[in-house]
Parts: structure tokens; sequence; C-alpha cells
């Protein structure tokens, strides 16, 4: 199995721990008809006050972090039951690299960016509506990529950007396209100051300008000096699985800063 698809087919089968209504809707993706479950269904909180996480670490410490109030999560509530308590599950892995690496221990990987956490106080997280800057059946992570057809060759990764679901836009240029690790230290990081949403065009701005990636300076002063520009192409396509992992992905193109980026909108 190509490396970078395994990373990226791992968050969205997690997604499979969210509990999804079969829909009769169904799409035309790369010549294949794709039904409304197959595509990522994923639901935003908002944490209403100061919570606790817990980060796990290679070296099986952990530590307790605090989400701030007004942190913004992708996840699931759990209503519970007879004999299970209410409980949240949400994606750790979409908050930004400061948050979740801030106090790591040397040299020791953080191991649960990769998956979900649970929390036991879902009271503390309000349902609201997908903020304006995240795309739609996305974690967020939209990559510059070059797929390939050889199965003994990677698909090449040459840059990304991950908007994280706590309002942060994290720019990074990978060295070597072939070996990526997609939880590596973002050469940029800004904090999306604004963000609209109007039909296929979101707008991001910012205090500061990053190089390279197209962004407009549409104010001489403020927070909302720099405009990022990201269209979604609306050309949706499909790649096939392999005999290590037979699950096909789809996914969506967007044009950020005049580049083509994907992300991962399902899994058959």
């Amino acid at each position: 199995m190509l490396k970078v698809i395994a990373l990226l087919s791992l968050l969205v089968a997690l997604g499979g721990m969210f509990p999804r209504t079969a829909m009769a809707k169904s799409y035309q993706i790369g010549g294949h008809e794709v039904q409304d479950y197959e595509l990522n269904d994923y639901k935003y909180y908002k944490v209403k006050r100061a919570t606790p996480v817990v980060l796990l670490y290679a070296d099986k410490t952990k530590k307790t972090r605090q989400l701030p109030k007004g942190t913004v999560v992708i996840g699931n509530k759990f209503k519970g039951s007879a004999v299970e308590k209410p409980a949240i599950s949400f994606y750790l892995g979409q908050l930004d690299y400061k948050f979740l690496n801030k106090g790591r221990p040397k040299n020791v990987e953080l191991l649960s960016t990769s998956g979900t956490i649970g929390s036991k106080r879902p009271q503390d997280y309000q349902r609201i509506a997908r903020p304006a800057y995240l795309p739609a059946l996305s974690l967020g992570t939209l990559r510059q990529m070059k797929f390939t057809t050889n199965p003994n060759q990677d698909n090449q990764v040459h840059s990304q950007l991950k908007v994280t679901s706590n309002g942060f836009a994290e720019f990074t240029r990978f060295k070597n396209p072939n070996a990526v690790n997609g939880n590596q230290r973002p050469q940029f990081q800004e904090k999306i100051q604004k963000a609209t949403n109007r039909g296929n065009t979101r707008q991001f701005y910012f205090a500061k300008k990053v190089p390279g990636w197209g962004m407009k300076r549409v104010h001489q002063s403020g927070k909302l000096k720099y405009r990022l520009t990201v269209v979604n192409q609306h050309r949706p396509f499909r790649t096939a699985g392999d005999p290590d992992d037979p699950n096909a992905l789809f996914w969506s193109r967007y044009t950020v800063g005049g580049k083509t980026l994907v992300t991962i909108i399902g899994q058959a």
C-alpha cells in the first residue's frame, strides 16, 4: 500500500466510529456510483468552558492539556444507553501543531494525533454549524500531490495546507515528496483572522503573509492585511485500492493561491 494513502485512509477509517444513516442519494465520481453514506459526515462542536484532554506519548507518558473555551473540534456525541454513559469523541489531530506539541517530551512522538479521543463530559461541547474556514466533507488537510499507478512507488506529496479545526492555517513544504510525515512541524502557522464562504470560494484573511502561497495584500494595516483564495473545483475523483488495502478513496480538488490541492472526502 502506498504510504501516503495508508496515512490518509487511517483518518478516514476512523470516521467509521461516527454513526451515519444511509441516504438514498448517490453520485458519480470517476465513473463510479458513490453512495451518500460513503462520503464523510463530520460534525462540529465548540467547547463551552475550558476542558481537559489527555495526550498520549510513545514512551507511555501522558499529559493533560486544557482545551480553551471556544475551541472548535470535529467529532460526534454519543447519547449513551442503559449500559453506556454519554460521551463525545473527536479528532485530536485536527487541532493546531503548537497546541498538540507544547510540553512534548524531547524526541518522543505524540501518538494520539492520528486517532480520536473521548471525553466523558459531552455537555461541555456545543454542536455548531461547520465553520466557514473548513472545507465540506474534509478534515481540513489539503495536499499538493502527484499520484502514481505503480504499486511499488509512493504518491508524491510536495506541500500541504492544514486548516485546523480551531482556526489556524499551517503551511508545510516537504523536502522529500516520497517520504512524508504528515505530523511534522509546519514551516508557517498563521491564525485565520476571518473566513468567508460564498459559492465555490472561500477567502481566508491573515495578519501576516506566507510566502509562496499566492496571498494578496488587501489592506495596509490591521489583522486582515492578506487574503488567500481557496476555490472548490467541484471535480471529485476516485483512487482505487490495492491488495493491501482494497478500499477506494474519494477526493476533492481545490485551487489554493493558484495551486491545485486535494483532500479526502470519503472511502468506499
